[in-house]
């Protein structure tokens, strides 16, 4: 029972969220995190398949956090051993022992977590465990940071009021709007039941655009049911999806689609990649081609990351090379202070061009990214 697949994990959330109200008033605002912890285990052990092994990667990413990791030189050798398991996962080596719902999301938890992590700091197990499992955001997001989360846990009782679980509930709402009626019906009647005779130019076109609305909706749907749960039982996850199809530009872009993954990337492979190229001599002089590469290696992992079929890896390089193509643009209108592709045109004029031109750039990219063109 993944969270927010079927009614029965709506039941679930429904007795989820009474019991933390019930606790609220009977512990006055103590004890959410042994509350949420021994809920989010149970959650696992008996909904979740091989929850187990969710378990046991808790507790030994913890101990290896903890322990290991400040060992180890450098903090991209122990996160690149904490990737393992999911890139196994991804070359489909046969370990499906170690294979559990969320393995993707969760690895990237644990990441952030070993990169942040400072042993003068408190870290206790409970915390990294609701953290890297928390129920909302299980599946697909959004993602938070363990500082943050931890900080939203602590006073999440107190955020636990009529106005915040109306405001949730709105959420809530939006999510089932969004995944369950739009969404669904995009995927019936447009996106499979739209009939061409032959595959020709206008049928992909159909799909291209059927499969762009259809993937927004059940994401922002999927997002929005777990940003209003989530806020509902007190925590305030990050807002992944603001109006997408008003972008600009590709950094517009992905800081409205899927915001949260946008600033994980960010912070944790463009900043560092970018740090890492500063020490070749050879590129001192070369800022331009230092940030693009910076680009090209965050968002080809992105694609990636959600596996190595053709289609991931080609959409990857497709986002990466628009987003290099744009900076490139940027830098170079800023060199000659003029816009050196749409002159003296109107500034509004340049803003619905701009819109119109990055949305069919986007289109391609996510159809690309579906594999229904192979």
């Amino acid at each position: 029972m993944t969270p927010f697949s079927n009614i029965n994990f709506y039941v679930f959330a429904f007795i989820y969220f009474a019991i933390i109200l019930l606790c609220k008033f009977i512990f006055k605002n103590k004890h959410y995190s042994i509350i949420t912890f021994s809920l989010t285990f149970l959650y696992l052990l008996l909904y979740i398949k091989l929850g187990i092994s969710a378990i046991v990667f808790s507790v030994v990413s913890y101990l290896f956090i903890k322990y290991v990791s400040p060992k180890i030189n450098h903090r991209l050798i122990s996160s690149l051993i904490l990737l393992l398991p999911m890139i196994l996962f991804k070359i489909k080596v046969d370990l499906s022992i170690l294979y559990f719902i969320g393995l993707s999301f969760v690895t990237f938890r644990a990441i952030q977590t070993n990169i942040d992590y400072n042993s003068k700091n408190e870290f206790k197990f409970i915390d990294y465990f609701n953290f890297l499992f928390f129920i909302p955001a299980l599946l697909i997001g959004p993602l938070d940071r363990f500082n943050s989360f931890t900080q939203k846990s602590n006073k999440a009782f107190d955020n636990i009021n009529i106005e915040n679980v109306e405001s949730g509930f709105t959420e809530f709402l939006k999510g089932v709007l969004y995944k369950y009626a739009i969404a669904e019906f995009i995927y019936r009647y447009w996106l499979n039941d739209f009939v061409f005779v032959d595959k020709t130019f206008m049928y992909y076109l159909n799909d291209m655009y059927a499969y762009m609305f259809y993937l927004f909706f059940d994401f922002a749907g999927y997002s929005a049911l777990a940003c209003g749960f989530s806020k509902m039982i007190g925590v305030e996850l990050p807002f992944n999806f603001n109006k997408p199809f008003l972008a600009l530009n590709p950094p517009d872009f992905w800081q409205r689609w899927h915001a949260s993954l946008t600033n994980w990337l960010t912070d944790y492979v463009f900043k560092p990649a970018y740090k890492w190229l500063n020490g070749f001599q050879k590129l001192k002089t070369y800022p331009i081609t230092k940030q693009n590469i910076a680009i090209f290696m965050t968002l080809f992992i992105m694609g990636c990351w959600n596996g190595f079929e053709a289609q991931f890896i080609y959409s990857g390089f497709i986002y990466a090379v628009y987003s290099m193509v744009h900076n490139t643009y940027v830098i170079n209108c800023r060199k000659q202070q003029k816009d050196i592709l749409f002159g003296n045109l109107s500034p509004k004029v340049v803003k619905y061009l701009s819109m119109f031109l990055l949305i069919n750039f986007t289109v391609v990219a996510l159809y690309v990214f579906s594999g229904r063109w192979l």
